[in-house]
């Protein structure tokens, strides 16, 4: 992860954004005349509705008659552009390292602030396509009138790629379909269907919080349609029909259900512990983008969008976005960011094949190389009724994190005694944690998408009875159980829920249990859950995605029972 490096200054370098435009005349020269030096300089780009939006180009060094490709750069929701090499996103968001490294390996680079943000002009429309999508086409527009020496595909279109992060990220996947220019993406955890923000209609109510205190920050207080509806229904914690539907129709679902292809291949990047938008959102676009005949690539890795310690592990030194320094799979190790120019060098230079076909890590210096998709390899387990007070279940667990620490520090007073109780524990003050296996030796890896085939009920006279669940994992000799991909999934009514839990990647050792954790109250979830007491039952059947690193490809020797 990141280190603190970051000095005041440069915290204070996204308040004060200083600097000259440049006017740059027209040109659509595809090699350059005379040459260039590298550099950077700050543009404002015209929008179709009249709206400037902010830019910064940065130039790479060419001889006179040489080309080189272009590289579109935006930021994620509340975000800004790295305006300047030395700047917040320029060093510390995978977006501007990227961006930055390729201007520094002879790449044009245009980085530019999404309307409604930044120092751009407009409103915040929330990736309409009459908006930030056709905003999109309008900087393609322009960099090709401007800059010169841009580079030409055999096919002669110009040779494009992109990168941006979850808002950004969305942005290249919805124009895929619909702007032909773009030749190599990368998205960085985003979304398939963007209503994954809202699982089983419930509004992640606490990233619901963080978005607006944060976009409107950087808005200038002034986050555009968020505030009418049918965005506004989600301020209750949860969202209606019409803004499903609106959802729905702003995510690249809408286009691969109606079996559109898109125009760009894509490098897909989602994190395990997204608590925003999982790994199987990017595993969904993957699997589009294959079945439409592109070429798309997938790593998953483990950080994405995290909210605050104690409610997630933090493994940088950023507030809520963080991701992997490196990519490890099989063979290949290499940074994210040199794994990222790779991709553009060969979609967009012509290079040979570097990055793998699908990469997963496990841990931050180890991973694995897959040649399809997640392995297929679920364990069914028994999960009896199981009773949970709603809503103190977990309500406090936050408190327990300094208990259990001192009470496994007094473990270890007696080496190799284990003495967690075996039987399910929880239910009233802490989670439920309900154990179904428990490993036998260090090999073996916590890695799929988890079932669940669930009956809620409860004692309540109405159909109220939300409850969050995840997969838990109680490592040997400690107290405290961990959802696995630090994500929980609410059943916000009774009734029998059959689900894919969120896709996880974590390496067991020998003695750890894994199981079911259900929750009554989670602050991912705040407005979401029940406010008067009342007891849950959950029983049903869960599939654990058990399997070891050697055997991925092949039938396991012995069973995960």
């Amino acid at each position: 992860m990141r280190p603190l490096f970051m000095s005041m200054a440069l915290l204070m370098g996204f308040f004060v954004l200083s600097g000259c435009t440049t006017t740059l005349p027209q040109t659509n020269a595809s090699r350059t005349i005379q040459a260039q030096k590298q550099d950077y300089y700050q543009v404002r780009i015209p929008t179709r509705d009249g709206k400037k939006l902010a830019a910064t180009v940065y130039q790479p060094e060419l001889q006179a008659g040489e080309n080189a490709p272009l590289i579109i750069a935006t930021h994620g929701f509340g975000g800004f552009r790295a305006k300047r090499p030395m700047s917040i996103y320029g060093k510390s968001i995978l977006t501007g390292e990227a961006a930055i490294a390729a201007w520094k390996a002879g790449y044009w680079v245009v980085f530019y602030d999404q309307r409604g943000w930044g120092q751009s002009d407009g409103h915040v429309h929330m990736m309409d396509p009459d908006y930030e999508v056709a905003d999109l086409s309008n900087v393609i527009d322009w960099s090709l009138g401007h800059l010169p020496g841009v580079k030409r595909m055999p096919d002669g279109q110009p040779a494009i790629g992109m990168i941006g992060e979850s808002y950004g990220a969305g942005l290249q996947t919805l124009a895929a379909f619909t702007e032909p220019r773009l030749q190599a993406l990368v998205p960085l955890t985003g979304w398939h269907d963007m209503n994954s923000i809202a699982p089983n209609g419930e509004f992640r109510s606490a990233w619901g919080a963080v978005l607006l205190s944060v976009g409107g920050i950087n808005s200038g207080f002034d986050v555009g349609v968020m505030f009418s509806d049918p965005w506004r229904s989600a301020f209750d914690g949860t969202v209606n029909q019409d803004l499903k539907d609106l959802m729905y129709q702003r995510s690249p679902a809408a286009f691969c259900d109606q079996g559109k292809a898109p125009h760009a291949d894509a490098l897909f990047i989602q994190g395990f512990t997204d608590t925003m938008f999982p790994f199987q959102q990017a595993e969904r676009n993957y699997e589009c983008w294959q079945e439409q005949g592109r070429d798309a690539r997938i790593i998953g890795m483990q950080a994405g969008h995290v909210m605050p310690w104690p409610m997630q592990q933090w493994r940088g030194w950023l507030p809520f976005y963080q991701t992997d320094d490196m990519v490890h799979c099989g063979d290949y190790s290499e940074t994210t960011v040199d794994t990222i120019i790779n991709w553009w060098d060969e979609k967009l230079q012509g290079s040979e094949r570097q990055v793998p076909q699908y990469c997963i890590n496990v841990t931050e210096d180890r991973g694995i190389a897959l040649e399809e998709g997640l392995p297929i390899n679920n364990t069914q387990y028994v999960l009896p009724r199981t009773k949970v007070t709603v809503p103190l279940a977990g309500a406090f667990e936050w408190l327990m994190v300094g208990v259990d620490t001192g009470t496994d520090l007094f473990r270890a007073m007696w080496p190799g005694a284990d003495l967690r109780d075996m039987k399910p524990n929880g239910g009233f003050g802490r989670p439920k944690f309900v154990p179904m296996y428990i490993a036998r030796g260090d090999d073996e890896v916590l890695l799929g998408k988890p079932r669940i085939d669930l009956n809620l009920g409860g004692t309540s006279g109405g159909d109220s009875m939300p409850v969050f669940v995840g997969l838990g994992i109680q490592h040997a000799n400690r107290r405290r159980v961990h959802v696995a991909s630090e994500q929980l999934t609410p059943l916000p009514e009774k009734g029998i829920y059959e689900l894919e839990l969120p896709a996880v990647s974590q390496p067991l050792k020998a003695g750890d249990r894994v199981g079911l954790v259900i929750y009554g109250f989670t602050t991912q979830f705040p407005l979401n859950s029940a406010f008067l007491a009342r007891n849950a039952s959950v029983k049903g059947d869960v599939w654990l995605p058990l399997t070891r690193e050697e055997v991925l490809s092949l039938k396991p020797d012995r069973s995960f029972r």
